[in-house]
């Protein structure tokens, strides 16, 4: 079991048979002050205080953009990394259940995303794919 803290989000999740399954979501907006420091929701690169991150997207958006065909492709290759050097020998099998998992975190998420520049710039091509 594992706990995963994003700015305005506490998951509570386990690695299950069928993939990773949450087991709580504490929202956490009203505890949230402007000078508290902010990760990327995506790549975890520090984004500095929450008052000055530049770029925010609704959960919405990011489904959209996932149903796009967007994929966190930092995230999935720092995993498939950490599971080579512990000597997986599969390591596609796992990384197909890695990225359904972050999926159904997506789908289920209800708070807003904070972004850097580069996850901004490279999402913001899937969420537009399905307007134009």
């Amino acid at each position: 079991m594992t706990r995963i803290d994003v700015p305005s989000e506490t998951l509570l999740v386990e690695m299950g048979n069928d993939g990773l399954n949450i087991l709580e979501t504490t929202m956490q907006m009203s505890d949230m002050d402007e000078s508290a420091q902010v990760q990327c929701d995506i790549c975890s690169k520090p984004l500095g205080k929450m008052k000055d991150v530049k770029h925010i997207e609704s959960p919405e958006s990011i489904t959209i953009a996932v149903w796009n065909g967007f994929k966190p492709e930092k995230m999935l290759k720092a995993t498939e990394n950490m599971l080579k050097e512990e000597g997986e020998e599969n390591p596609a099998e796992i990384m197909e259940i890695v990225l359904d998992s972050w999926k159904s975190i997506v789908d289920k998420s209800e708070t807003p995303w904070a972004l850097c520049e580069e996850c901004y710039e490279s999402i913001q091509i899937y969420i537009n794919k399905g307007g134009s």
